[in-house]
């Protein structure tokens, strides 16, 4: 539908492992619009080999990125295997990117579960997440488990992209959320979806919209 993005938005997408997540996700961010900067927060390295970028290491490496608008962080050199600091540290780093200047920002996360449970969030993702919509920034966030996020990270979210999912917490997850929506969608619906195809929905919008990505 010609209706189903409205900007800026917060995309939310959800499905299995191998259900077509990353995939979307690559998609997604080599479409041909003009973008001022992507930010990938990639330390699990299942984005940037995908979209043969060079992943920066240091903040020296991170400044230098900008240049080419696209900027992947893989924070193992630099936090020694801590990862929620260093995604911590890196959500505080991008905000201030985005406050340089004008142009849309994408910042995607990969499995964000593993950075928020439903009870707390990151400080540093949490003002991303809602100040910086002023700024012109994207979330692009998907998981696996829906259950697990914070109501920060869904309540936010102007974009569900919905792909297979199995575990029976995650399917009465998802289902809420597709209510929260005022979308009917069963959890048979979204459990019997072939790998690769999604179903998507805009809060704003009110578009519809459902496809496959292989």
């Amino acid at each position: 539908m010609s209706d189903f993005r409205l900007q800026p938005a917060n995309t939310l997408i959800v499905g299995m492992t191998g259900s077509g997540k990353t995939t979307f996700v690559n998609q997604y961010l080599l479409n041909d619009e003009v973008v001022a900067c992507r930010f990938l927060f990639d330390d699990l390295n299942r984005m940037w080999p995908r979209l043969r970028l060079t992943p920066c290491y240091t903040l020296k490496d991170l400044e230098a990125s900008l240049g080419t608008r696209w900027s992947v962080f893989q924070p193992m050199r630099a936090f020694g295997g801590d990862t929620k600091a260093a995604f911590r540290w890196w959500c505080q780093w991008v905000f201030h990117c985005a406050t340089r200047g004008p142009g849309k920002k994408l910042v995607v996360v990969p499995e964000l579960w593993r950075h928020c449970t439903e009870d707390s969030i990151p400080q540093e993702l949490a003002l991303l997440a809602q100040a910086g919509r002023e700024l012109n920034v994207e979330l692009v966030l998907d998981t696996q488990r829906p259950e697990a996020l914070n109501p920060s990270i869904t309540g936010q979210s102007t974009e569900l992209v919905c792909f297979r999912l199995m575990s029976h917490e995650a399917l009465r997850a998802v289902e809420k959320l597709w209510r929260d929506c005022g979308v009917v969608c069963t959890r048979e619906r979204v459990a019997s979806l072939p790998l690769g195809s999604f179903l998507a929905w805009n809060r704003l919008s009110g578009g519809s919209l459902s496809g496959r990505v292989f």
